[in-house]
């Protein structure tokens, strides 16, 4: 009779080594080998000896995922996001990816191009994924259904930059509001009265349009609220708005119809990277110079820039920390240690080289 040692196993050479083939070559049973390999219970030492020997002959390994599934828990989280190449979410994204494997959290991230059907989609497969919780980043302001199961939450949930109205989770955003405020501010500081907001949105389906579409997200609404707010505060009428989809072809047009108008605009906020590279674009098109013929001030403090000429001005969010936040917030909700509401952290406004000061000209 040949010795266990020399004895031909086939029970794996056509599929994967099960648990229960491992039990069966070290002669012991199942839980006693799930003990032995997952390092709890009362073990002898040669029988784990045995065990783990059995294992590394058949080739198995433990299915991690299955093991979780079971315990209810996949130490996994699903990020959706609207543009991750834009920079103020791909920077989110690397906070949270961060601060997720910081506590012992692998992350799935899903884009959605801000549009309602594909993050449906995205959330549905997160969730068939067994994810612990989402981070979202959502396309519409009103819409919440797929997030819910039998009137419940199907996952954990936290909101990333936008609110959407009725679905009382927890949202991490920025002072958007404030921040379109100071930079209307500072134009008016420097004199300019023709005053021009160029606003993304995935909303504006027609081309550039004039009347905010519906459905646009809170980001938008807080912008144009806060630019509309400084300008009524110094008794001067409405910004010239134009709204666009959140692309540089889409932004120049626009940008071309607000400094082509009479009178035409000589100070642009740009409400996202997309729309400040549109105004740069139209400037060029049009022989202007920023910071001398056209004043610019854009969202988020992208790596360029600084390191245009001139520098821009921007309305600074925290990006990181931002997402630092929502990744923290979620995971204390997935561990039920407790869950904020409302996450609003401030924004800056730094002032560069590309804002003119008209009032010296009229001197």
């Amino acid at each position: 009779m040949a010795s266990k040692a020399g004895r031909k196993d086939t029970s794996h050479s056509e599929r994967p080594a099960r648990l229960i083939d491992v039990a069966h070559r070290a002669e012991v049973s199942r839980a006693t080998a799930a003990r032995a390999l997952g390092g709890y219970g009362l073990v002898g030492d040669e029988t784990r000896e045995r065990v783990l020997t059995a294992a590394r002959e058949l080739n198995y390994s433990t299915n991690v995922v299955a093991r979780a599934m079971r315990a209810g828990k996949t130490q996994a989280i699903g990020v959706v996001v609207a543009d991750i190449s834009n920079s103020f979410f791909s920077h989110a994204t690397r906070a949270i990816i961060d601060t997720a494997a910081r506590a012992g959290y692998e992350t799935f991230v899903l884009n959605t191009d801000d549009d309602l059907a594909k993050e449906v989609d995205a959330v549905r497969i997160l969730i068939e994924k067994r994810v612990d919780g989402l981070i979202v980043v959502p396309s519409s302001p009103t819409q919440y259904d797929h997030f819910v199961l039998e009137g419940e939450l199907a996952k954990p949930l936290v909101l990333l930059d936008r609110r959407v109205e009725g679905l009382r989770v927890p949202t991490a955003c920025t002072d958007d509001r404030g921040g379109a405020k100071q930079a209307i501010e500072l134009f008016l500081e420097h004199g300019h009265v023709h005053i021009g907001l160029l606003v993304a949105t995935a909303a504006a389906r027609g081309g550039v349009e004039t009347r905010q579409p519906e459905g646009v997200v809170s980001t938008v609404t807080d912008r144009v609220a806060g630019a509309q707010e400084a300008m009524a505060g110094r008794g001067i009428g409405e910004p010239a708005i134009r709204y666009s989809r959140s692309s540089v072809e889409a932004a120049q047009a626009g940008a071309l119809e607000l400094l082509t108008q009479k009178p035409r605009a000589t100070a642009i906020l740009a409400t996202n990277e997309e729309m400040a590279l549109g105004v740069l674009a139209a400037c060029s098109e049009l022989g202007l110079t920023i910071g001398k013929d056209v004043s610019l001030v854009s969202f988020d403090d992208t790596p360029w820039s600084k390191v245009i000429a001139p520098s821009m001005s921007v309305v600074k969010r925290p990006v990181y920390e931002l997402g630092h936040a929502a990744a923290t917030a979620l995971i204390k909700a997935i561990r039920g240690e407790g869950r904020s509401r409302k996450i609003e952290l401030p924004t800056q406004l730094i002032d560069r080289r590309s804002v003119a000061n008209v009032l010296k000209r009229r001197r």
